[in-house]
């Protein structure tokens, strides 16, 4: 190799001991040298390393100078690769000690060393004795060159080529590695910060349910507000730092567009009736019933724009709207979803910031209405994620519309509206509504059902739907028509309004609507779902009861707090708890087969919920046991861990902290309707439970009377399974279906579906002879009647 051109390409070396040395004005020690490039050379002809240390003695490659290595032999360069697993690049003789030495040392560090990261340039003074084909085939090197092509000109460019190449990978596997410890960090604080919360919100919940006066509830509620809005910034925090992370999962479901957003709309109004806003929900009836998308993380975008848009709005209203939009393709049906208010408004040189993380419209709307800035910036993310668009609209002082885009693939139809609604086809339908939105929203839906829309005062008009707005009781309407009254849900019926009126809650779905309408116009049976919650108590059953019963809930929990939360939300909702520390422990109480359910924490020391699942599926499996349904318990808020969940075995899946109403209707699913308590902030309707409508419809009110009807209709249940508990015992199977029927019957007419379901069931077992099943089934019938006698007391 010739050396006369290398002084014009490499720079100057610096003086090392002058860079660091000490300075003499401040005393301050200058920055470290850079480290240098690794980078050896393997050869057994001595003038092949002078010449090389000559010709690479100055390179400098992004301000890092190199060290250069030597070794003799393949053997000796062997020995550096065990010591060593930082070279950036290797010169490699291929003909030493062996006339493949250089190729055996490359396959090893390679297979054996399991180096991918170190830049393999194979040179050679004998390209016969290796055919380039066959090496590049054969090996996994990066370059094989001639000793007599590798000028000083190229040898410079073969080493910053090789340099590059190794930076670039060891870039990436760094920040590949960084990806990873982000994650494990995160799925370790979503644990260790979500523990400590789930202690905090389980006490205060249960707290809620305890005795306290004004002031004590006063404070109550300001902990409870404290502690959510607390646990969302955890959450937005989380979840932004999981996005960056490129952790965040897109998951493909049928959904129905249109109940999502009823359902964070029924969350977020009572934030709306609290500020006193108008709150309106309008989707599309052209909309599909299915599509598929991310159930989880749409309705995540929702929660954020409209819980923003009730945040910055202090007068006025907010409204949604889910709406058709041309499709793209045939394949493909675009959904625009716009959320408006009459806030505060952005102004146009902050809008274009205002996606960016921890970003507001002002310093001061940080201080007046809290939040960390992160919602909008993980909705922007999210909505990339779903291959969507979202944007806004705004005057400043006038509102604003945020809104995002979707292109979504048809999916099979999860449920037709009409079955569960009844039929409204051409009744002719008169409409007080003063507001403009939700006189919209309403014509549209009865539209689409198939009815006619007349002028109230039509002589023609069959029935009248009307609207009611503030006030804590539901406006008696002026018309002698059947009615269907729309106003707050949480309003009071009075006692002046005429029995066979409708009551249909606000935001309005559309569904309820058009039951309602059916109901009114005596089209429908049964009765409309949008009464007044009801609030009730009970009494668990003891650990043999329960257990007796098939309803005893094995739990798996090691931190005390936890423990203390889940046995007493359990009691409130009507189970009792079999609690164990660790895995091994819940493993040896399961086995005498007394418990009908396991809630297992995933992370416990020893055998944690994993484990526990899979030695219970194997032992099941081994000696034939039933399946136990086992629900998981976890702090573990990082996306994929319900998957992890369901792979391991398990049947469900429960993210830490627990609320009643997130309990009770995961329970619900596996002990079935009704056999646990309604939660006193859940979204269960009391009427599958008990409903008063029967008895308030009979006596125009809850007046002694109808107290004396409630009292002897609770009495006749009891008495009725009396006898039928008596049958049972004696193996009397034909008294016991005929006081089951009776039951049945009773129970129904007085209000009480899910019980009078209960008995049919029950019924239907005995009238096919099987006689064992029924009697299981039948141990579920006397805690359901405790529910609705507690049902009724608190009335």
């Amino acid at each position: 190799m010739g050396g006369d051109d290398a002084d014009d390409l490499f720079a100057p070396e610096e003086d090392d001991a002058q860079s660091g040395a000490l300075d003499g004005m401040n005393g301050a020690v200058a920055p470290a040298p850079p480290s240098p490039w690794p980078v050896l050379v393997v050869d057994d002809d001595e003038e092949v390393h002078i010449m090389t240390r000559l010709v690479l003695s100055k390179l400098r490659y992004k301000d890092r100078p190199l060290e250069l290595l030597t070794a003799r032999s393949g053997m000796e360069a062997d020995h550096v690769f065990q010591q060593r697993d930082d070279i950036a690049v290797a010169l490699l003789d291929i003909v030493m000690e062996t006339d493949d030495a250089g190729l055996r040392l490359a396959r090893r560090i390679r297979e054996e060393f399991a180096n991918s990261d170190t830049r393999l340039i194979l040179r050679t003074g004998q390209p016969g004795q290796a055919p380039v084909r066959d090496v590049i085939v054969n090996y996994d090197i990066n370059d094989y060159k001639s000793k007599t092509e590798l000028t000083s000109e190229k040898l410079f460019i073969t080493i910053i080529t090789g340099l590059r190449s190794y930076d670039n990978i060891r870039s990436a596997r760094m920040a590949e590695s960084a990806s990873k410890l982000k994650s494990s960090f995160l799925a370790a604080m979503s644990h260790e910060i979500r523990t400590p919360m789930n202690g905090v919100l389980g006490m205060l919940e249960l707290l809620a349910h305890t005795p306290l006066d004004e002031d004590q509830r006063d404070m109550l509620l300001t902990a409870q507000d404290s502690a959510s809005a607390l646990l969302r910034i955890i959450d937005d925090i989380l979840d932004f730092s999981k996005i960056e992370a490129g952790r965040m999962d897109i998951d493909r479901h049928p959904v129905d567009i249109g109940a999502i957003i009823e359902g964070v709309a029924d969350t977020l109004a009572p934030a709306a009736r609290k500020k006193g806003l108008s709150f309106n929900i309008h989707i599309d009836p052209s909309l599909p019933d299915a599509l598929m998308g991310d159930p989880v993380r749409l309705r995540q975008v929702l929660f954020n724009l409209t819980g923003n848009a009730i945040k910055f709005t202090e007068n006025g209203s907010v409204n949604v709207r889910a709406e058709r939009h041309p499709d793209p393709d045939t394949d493909l049906v675009r959904v625009r979803i716009a959320v408006t208010d009459t806030g505060i408004g952005i102004a146009p040189d902050q809008r274009a910031r205002l996606f960016e993380p921890f970003t507001q419209a002002e310093i001061s709307t940080s201080r007046r209405f809290g939040g960390t800035g992160l919602g909008l910036s993980i909705s922007r993310r999210l909505v990339e994620l779903m291959k969507g668009h979202i944007g806004l609209e705004s005057v400043a002082g006038h509102g604003s519309t945020f809104w995002f885009t979707l292109d979504l693939e048809k999916a099979e139809t999860l449920t037709a509206l009409t079955s569960c609604s009844g039929d409204i086809a051409s009744l002719n339908i008169g409409l007080d509504i003063a507001e403009p939105d939700l006189l919209e929203t309403v014509t549209a839906y009865l539209r689409q059902a198939g009815a006619t829309l007349v002028a109230m005062d039509d002589p023609a008009a069959e029935l009248l739907v009307c609207a009611g707005r503030g006030g804590s009781s539901w406006p008696v309407p002026m018309t002698i028509l059947p009615t269907v009254l729309i106003a707050d849900v949480d309003s009071v019926r009075s006692t002046d309004m005429p029995p066979s009126t409708q009551l249909v809650g606000r935001p309005v779905r559309r569904a309820t609507l058009i039951r309602a309408v059916a109901l009114a116009a005596g089209r429908a049976a049964g009765q409309a779902s949008a009464n007044p919650k009801l609030r009730a108590t009970i009494t668990a059953p003891t650990v043999k009861q329960a257990a007796d019963q098939g309803r005893l809930i094995l739990v798996a929990e090691d931190q005390p707090v936890n423990q203390m939360v889940i046995r007493r939300q359990l009691a409130i909702l009507g189970y009792a708890a079999d609690i164990h520390a660790d895995g091994h422990a819940a493993l040896a109480a399961w086995r005498p087969g007394a418990h009908g359910l396991l809630l297992t924490d995933c992370n416990m020391p020893g055998m944690d919920g994993y484990d526990l699942t899979a030695a219970i599926r194997a032992q099941e499996k081994a000696q034939s046991l039933p399946r136990l349904p086992i629900v998981a318990l976890t702090a573990n808020a990082m996306a994929g861990e319900d998957q992890r969940c369901i792979n391991a075995g398990m049947d469900d899946f429960l993210s830490k902290p627990l609320n009643l109403d997130q309990l009770d209707r995961c329970l619900s699913r596996w002990f079935g309707p009704g056999d646990a308590l309604l939660a006193q902030s859940g979204t269960t309707m009391a009427s599958e439970l008990f409903d008063p409508t029967m008895t308030l419809d009979l006596f125009g009110g809850l007046d002694g009377d109808a107290r004396g009807f409630l009292e002897e209709f609770a009495g006749s249940l009891k008495s009725l399974w009396a006898e039928a508990e008596n049958a049972f015992a004696h193996n009397d199977f034909v008294i016991a279906r005929s006081r089951i029927h009776a039951l049945s019957g009773v129970a129904k007419n007085g209000g009480a579906p899910a019980l009078g379901a209960l008995a049919d069931s029950v019924e239907g077992l005995l009238k096919a002879g099987n006689h064992e099943p029924a009697r299981i089934s039948a141990l579920k019938i006397p805690g359901m009647i405790d529910r609705v006698v507690a049902a009724i007391v608190a009335l």
